[in-house]
């Protein structure tokens, strides 16, 4: 075993596999990677885009550029037919990455375990290799509970998704900010896995609201910004508004921006300040996000992007007295949603306190290091 009964560890070799449009699962699976490393183990990664990739590099990790494939959902329910038509002519190339891939893992060292964020290469390479799979997301409670249609959506795309990238785990770990149970033992819900930089960030409550909404495919921000500063411009007299957008995106929003509505150029950690001294946030509904407003004890008010997954979040985060939703930016909700501010961030504030104070690192990297030993050294004890 990894632990042995005087206390040691033995040092885990580590592949993660981490996927996303946006960075929510990169910020996850960072944390997890810099802490087994802080603990001795070696961690590499495999990712897709050059961006995420050079994100982890620069952090110090071996990271990989896989292919990840394009399934698209039409309704409810990914079709074969356009999954072949949207992947037919990346698919060579595609699969000869993972040729590569499967060789620079060969050639480098297989490792103890492969960790799949919703991501399709790290699965093959463990059945492959004929290792352990452990699941950490927050999309995997889409494949195991039966959750009920929101709207004109379902989970029926998101289970597809999750089935065809990793059709068998050993382990999942699901991220949730509301408490979740299921009666299969191999699954464990945990909190949301957030950055120190969120943990220890200064709270303060200034009369600020911070904002960011995404893209996805052809639904941009320029609707969302531009009706919310509307109403801050018309309506909200005393408090600044303060939109973050990428910078692709900023000179199309400077337009919107006047004395009490800025419009700034994306920057974590303006951002995450922003946030933290904000009297509320506004966004779209990506869980980690939203997980991270909830840690600062920030209530948020929700424009779900056209996903199953971020329809459900805002659900629940409207359900649960933490924020509010809506389909679009709307004057009614956005004065109702500021008027209740207080009470909301009460609410937000009791809940982060009983469900979201532990912090989940510890749990799934304990669980890891007493998987059984393939060939290990033994690592000194180290404090946590």
């Amino acid at each position: 075993m990894s632990g042995n009964g005087d206390g040691n560890v033995r040092p885990l070799d580590v592949i993660i596999g981490v996927n996303g449009i946006g960075m929510g699962h990169t910020v996850r699976q960072s944390v997890i990677a810099q802490y087994l490393r802080d603990r001795g183990h070696r961690v590499r990664i495999v990712t897709n885009g050059q961006g995420r990739a050079e994100y982890f590099r620069d952090l110090g990790f071996t990271a990989w550029d896989g292919w990840m494939p394009t399934l698209l959902a039409r309704g409810d329910r990914i079709h074969v037919r356009d999954a072949v038509r949207a992947n037919i002519r990346q698919a060579p190339g595609g699969l000869l990455r993972q040729l590569q891939l499967r060789r620079a893992v060969r050639n480098s060292g297989v490792p103890d375990v492969f960790v799949t964020d919703y991501e399709p290469n790290t699965p093959r390479l463990a059945y492959h290799f004929g290792r352990p799979l452990v699941s950490i997301d927050q999309q995997s409670k889409y494949r195991h509970l039966d959750l009920p249609t929101v709207g004109r959506y379902a989970r029926t795309a998101d289970e597809q998704r999750l089935r065809y990238f990793a059709p068998r785990v050993d382990r999942s770990f699901i991220c949730s900010y509301v408490p979740l149970d299921a009666e299969d033992r191999r699954l464990e819900f945990i909190p949301p896995v957030v950055p120190d930089l969120i943990r220890s960030a200064p709270v303060t409550t200034e009369p600020l609201a911070t904002a960011y909404f995404s893209r996805y495919f052809d639904h941009g921000p320029e609707e969302s910004v531009r009706e919310l500063a509307s109403i801050f411009r018309q309506s909200v007299p005393d408090r600044t508004l303060r939109i973050y957008t990428q910078p692709t995106e900023l000179q199309a929003l400077r337009g919107f921006a006047d004395a009490r509505v800025e419009i700034r150029a994306f920057d974590r950690e303006s951002f995450i300040a922003d946030m933290a001294r904000s009297e509320v946030v506004f966004s779209n509904a990506g869980f980690n996000l939203i997980s991270e407003a909830l840690v600062l004890g920030k209530p948020v008010h929700l424009v779900p992007l056209p996903t199953y997954d971020q329809h459900w979040c805002a659900k629940v985060i409207d359900e649960a007295g933490l924020g509010t939703a809506a389909p679009r930016v709307e004057r009614r909700a956005v004065l109702d949603f500021l008027a209740r501010g207080r009470a909301l961030r009460d609410n937000v504030v009791r809940h982060r306190d009983l469900h979201l104070s532990a912090h989940p690192r510890e749990r799934i990297v304990s669980y890891l290091e007493r998987l059984p030993a393939v060939s290990r050294p033994t690592l000194a004890p180290t404090a946590r």
